[in-house]
């Protein structure tokens, strides 16, 4: 483009085309005619001014090769000064020069930093960040990921505990940045007890740290790639990083001198060849273990790495929503999980619909039952089970040799139905939503025969299945649009007879709402939350006010919605419930809350109660309190936000007038009204227990016993049992359930023998909930002489196995509390090392479970007394310098009522003693705090002791050391408190007898015992052995107890777990 001069000043065309790209062409003419054409001479600085401040010696570069005209710099200007304003606003940062010294020796030096958080937590573990460590040596790195940045300390007290071991150096200094989770008092004391030096960045300096930032933008590059490729969502972005992390560590590296970094830390080539292409779909061999005669021998599941345990693939299973590992793998490298679900992928059979897709797979199944036999499976190397490492010069064979069947075309079963808009919603959540494992059966024809009410014909059978009158089209539509993502874990088929009967499993397996959103877009959770609000308007919970009238410094309390699903004794679903409850971790002590303590019931209480009304043949009822915490009253003033989604605009918040869920000090004033209602009505609190209640008026009596908002009412005269449901349900919003059959839950069963109590649906919720529904039973809970201490010097167990381990210990506790006291030895062995186990552990752990699997309706059985008679029995033993690592004894002991256990405790003893008889001292003194607590119990029940409670030793020594207060060289140094024994003992409240270790019910726990002990000392306790291959001679005792001498005779019994 030209432009002409005309008076000084040139004339653009006003339509320049392209504009933004053109270029300014001037006229050397025109421009030399100009009053601009003379050159002028200035100094430096002012041309650094009129620049722009530009750079001085770049200007003068400019202006000497001829690159700029119109201007000249003048000579001998002199030494050129500084500009403050450049200083102020262009100071450049010193350059960092690349680092020539490298660590010469493994871990001299290395890297760490924390990447994150993601925006979306891994599916596997929920984690939101991970942590690296480069060694600068090999440039080795490890990946790990947490929860949040607090868990670093544990990941490299985890990472450096592993990588000492294998590589026998030891980390001399750790180089990081300077964020919080570095300089935690935590790690600072690891290292300091590990002698490592702590390299720190300069702050807001991260190139110091240059190693572990790059490794970082590395690591998250990569797999942006591959999850990219995948076409998976960013849930799976954890099991990329280490993939991608696996891979870095194997690549040559031109810094290296073309090694790679697992070359130079192991000193061998690493071998590539179970690499696959990240996301795959893999189809990979069920055991036969794990499977019934017709189910399908191959599942699919999506590649995910190489194990580092073993010589095996990491998947995602498909059917079984969990992380597996398989050395019997066919890949299809050229399907991922998206191209696999339009090519209408059955979930759990081994077909693909589309029959052309064939060639784009790299191998193919051939399965062995097509031949009308079965084959033999390759025996496994003998050295199979000891290899450790994935890199070995030889790539794992699957069981079918899939590399000898390239050239066979896949065999293919009949494509299933083209699936329906709602199955494709359906399948959408399969990558996002993480489920609970389940052994399931495909269910899409079987919910599409339902809905279009066609028959369902099976194989040898004429009978038509059809929908139960629960499951209408209609109902299955709706439950379908608010459980879709679940559904699939809903929907099981039973195949009892010769038809499918479709049903729900909903014993925890039906998808609460996780946020409000998805809450107000459900009909029935929407209706929930309407009653929930309702509650708090009947009963005057609170009030909106302007938010001027909060005193000044006192915090508007946040709230939150909880919603689950509340479920009747069989498991199925009862109704939905929401629940408003309050933040209460915002609460202040002193400024929103003063006492918190409530008392509940102790379960020996409960215990007892059943007991009593299985001798007497007394009715027990059970009541449930609504919205129980909502009758309290505030003491406080304390001030609420609005509920979420019920917002309404006009930002009033609400003053609290009654306590509410959440608040810290709301069970207290429930407890505190409740006691108040029961002291009107004419009750005595209990001293033995808080939570229990007596009202006593001539010959009629009625126990209340009470936790949290569950009430049970032991009663003898159905008029006052009457009498007192009438007044509660008019102080308090009550529901009558009639007769209890599931309390605190445990099942109560009833028949004209006694009461059963057992924990059926706890159980095998348990065992599926840990992925052993079909695992073998065995006959004890541990093995005989298990030593938890064994196996020190075994690594200890990833995080996420740790969380598994805690989460079975603490389900197995609650079990072994309320109706399994056969377990409590073996629970209290397990929680000695919940913090640091190991595989020993967990193994064991899943032992008590599958010992479980073997009774799961084994409980306590409280029989019917003829006589009407309730006799407490107690026994007392203990396992001499049982702890092997402290050598501290082990106590145990069990009160029993009419021959079931309703007391007892397994627990290691807080001294060392010095023998048996000081071990059995201890243990009879705990015993007999419990039994003095006992007979005063139910001396409130009206059924006092006649004499004191009897109580069984088998040590001989420990009974004349407590009846006679003799003093010589081995009593001598005992500690006053265990002598507590001597004065019960004098005052009649025990009698201690004798009885052999043979017949001793408390060395169950105190020891792992054989199978015949432990069957015996189960039918001691009034429960059913697990096995009934219990020897005759052992099957049962007879218990006879003589009140006029408190002897104990011993007596075999033909009638299996008979206990009189």
């Amino acid at each position: 483009m030209e432009a002409k001069l005309d008076k000084g000043l040139y004339l653009v065309p006003a339509c320049v085309p392209n504009c933004y790209k053109a270029h300014m062409v001037f006229s050397e003419e025109a421009a030399c005619s100009t009053r601009w054409r003379q050159v002028e001479t200035v100094s430096p600085e002012l041309l650094h001014l009129r620049m722009g401040q530009a750079g001085k010696q770049q200007l003068l570069e400019c202006v000497k090769k001829g690159e700029l005209k119109g201007v000249e710099v003048k000579e001998g200007a002199g030494q050129q000064r500084k500009c403050p304003d450049c200083t102020s606003g262009k100071l450049p940062r010193t350059s960092f020069p690349i680092s020539s010294d490298h660590a010469s020796t493994p871990l001299e030096l290395v890297h760490t930093d924390v990447c994150g958080p993601m925006q979306t937590p891994d599916r596997e573990r929920g984690s939101r960040y991970f942590v690296t460590f480069l060694d600068d040596f090999s440039r080795l790195s490890w990946v790990i990921l947490v929860n949040t940045k607090d868990e670093v300390a544990k990941a490299f007290k985890r990472w450096i505990r592993y990588v000492e071991r294998e590589s026998g150096a030891k980390v001399k200094v750790l180089r990081s940045d300077r964020g919080g989770k570095y300089l935690g008092k935590e790690l600072q004391i690891l290292l300091e007890e590990k002698g490592i030096s702590h390299q720190l960045s300069v702050p807001y300096t991260p190139q110091q740290n240059g190693a572990a930032e790059r490794l970082n933008r590395t690591l998250t590059s990569l797999a942006r790639a591959i999850l990219a490729h995948a076409e998976l969502d960013n849930t799976w972005w954890g099991t990329a990083v280490q993939y991608a992390n696996w891979v870095k560590n194997r690549m040559g590296s031109k810094g290296l001198g073309g090694k790679s970094p697992y070359s130079l830390w192991t000193g061998k080539v690493p071998n590539v060849s179970m690499a696959r292409v990240w996301g795959c779909m893999a189809q990979y061999k069920v055991p036969d273990q794990q499977r019934r005669k017709l189910d399908p021998k191959a599942q699919w599941g999506i590649f995910l790495g190489v194990s580092e345990r073993s010589k095996a693939w990491v998947l995602w299973s498909v059917a079984d929503q969990r992380v597996m590992e398989s050395r019997d793998v066919i890949f299809h490298e050229g399907l991922n999980y998206k191209g696999w679900k339009e090519r209408g992928a059955s979930h759990s059979g081994t077909s693909i619909q589309d029959p052309h897709t064939a060639s784009i797979f790299e191998g193919a199944w051939e399965d062995p039952g097509d031949e009308g036999e079965e084959q033999q499976e390759e025996p496994e190397p003998a050295d199979s089970n000891h290899e450790e490492s994935r890199e070995t010069d030889s790539t794992p064979q699957p069981a079918t040799q899939a590399d000898a069947h390239d050239d066979q075309p896949e065999q293919h079963v009949p494509s299933t139905p083209s699936r329906s808009s709602r199955q494709e919603l359906l399948d959408q959540q399969l990558s996002k939503t993480p489920r609970t494992p389940m052994k399931r059966v495909t269910w899409e024809e079987k919910l599409r025969r339902l809905e279009e009410g066609e028959a369902t014909p099976l194989r040898r059978s004429a009978r038509i299945s059809q929908p139960p009158e629960r499951f209408t089209p209609g109902h299955i539509a709706r439950m379908h649009d608010h459980l879709v993502s679940d559904l699939d874990d809903c929907m099981l088929v039973d195949m009892h007879g010769h038809e499918y009967a479709l049903d729900v499993c909903l014993m925890g397996q039906v998808h609460e709402p996780r946020s409000v959103h998805e809450a107000l877009n459900r009909p029935e959770w929407v209706e929930s939350m309407h009653e929930e609000l309702e509650s708090h308007k009947v009963n005057g919970s609170f009030e909106l006010v302007d938010p001027a009238v909060v005193p000044p410094g006192l915090e508007v309390l946040r709230c939150q919605w909880v919603w689950k699903y509340k479920h009747n004794p069989d498991g199925t679903v009862e109704r939905p419930k929401s629940r408003l409850v309050v933040m209460g971790n915002m609460q202040k002590l002193g400024v929103h809350y003063e006492e918190v303590y409530s008392p509940v019931g102790k379960h020996a209480t409960l215990r007892g109660m059943l007991g009593i009304s299985a001798a007497l043949k007394l009715d027990i009822h059970h009541m449930d309190v609504k919205t129980a915490f909502l009758h309290g009253d505030l003491e406080e003033e304390l001030y609420m936000r609005q509920p979420p989604g019920f917002d309404d605009g006009s930002n009033r918040v609400c003053r609290l007038k009654r306590s509410i869920y959440g608040l810290k000090q709301a069970p207290r004033q429930w407890y505190l009204k409740f006691d108040e209602a029961l002291m009107d009505f004419g009750f005595e609190r209990s001293e033995c227990d808080p939570a229990l209640y007596h009202f006593v008026r001539d010959e009629e009596r009625i126990s209340l016993f009470l936790y949290v908002d569950d009430l049970l009412l032991l009663c003898s005269s159905k008029v006052l049992l009457d009498r007192v449901k009438d007044f509660l349900s008019s102080r308090f919003r009550m529901k009558d359930l009639g007769e209890v059959k599931y309390y605190l839950g445990m099942q109560i069963e009833r028949d004209e023998s006694g009461i059963l109590i057992h924990q059926e649906r706890y159980i095998l919720n348990m065992l599926q909930s840990f992925g052993l529904s079909e695992a073998n039973p065995v006959r004890t809970p541990l093995p005989t002489g298990f030593d938890v201490h064994a196996y020190e010097d075994e690594p200890l167990l990833r995080d996420e196995l740790v969380k598994l381990y805690q989460s079975i210990v603490g389900s197995l506790m609650y079990a072994c509390t309320t109706t399994q006291p056969q377990i409590a030895f073996a629970v209290s062995q397990l929680s000695k090392v919940a913090s640091c186990p190991k595989m020993f552990h967990l193994q064991a752990a899943k032992r008590v479970l599958r010992y479980l699997k073997g009774g799961v309706k084994s409980g306590i059985f409280f029989q019917t007394q003829p006589q009407y008679q309730v006799q407490l029995v107690g026994f007392s033993d203990a396992d001499y310098a049982g702890d092997s690592a402290s050598r501290k004894s082990h106590s145990g002991y069990v009160f029993c009522l009419n021959g079931a256990a309703i007391s007892w405790q397994s627990k290691r003893q807080p001294v060392v003693a010095v023998s048996t008889t000081e071990s059995e001292y201890i243990s009879l003194c705990q015993c007999i705090q419990e039994g003095v607590w006992l007979r005063r119990l139910f001396g409130e029940f009206g059924h006092a002791h006649a004499g004191g409670v009897p109580v069984f030793v088998d040590n001989q020594s420990a009974i004349a050391l407590a009846q006679n207060a003799c003093l010589h060289g081995r009593t001598k140094h005992m500690q006053v408190r265990w002598h507590f024994i001597r004065e019960m003992v004098a005052a009649g409240e025990v009698i201690l007898q004798w009885c052999p270790t043979n017949r001793q019910a408390a060395d169950i726990l105190t020891k792992s015992l054989p199978f015949e002990r432990h069957g015996v000392c189960m039918t001691l306790l009034g429960m059913q052995p697990h096995d009934d291959r219990v020897p005759a001679a052992d099957a049962g005792v007879l218990v006879l107890l003589s009140l006029a001498d408190s002897m104990l005779w011993v007596a075999p019994t033909h009638e299996q777990g008979g206990v009189v």
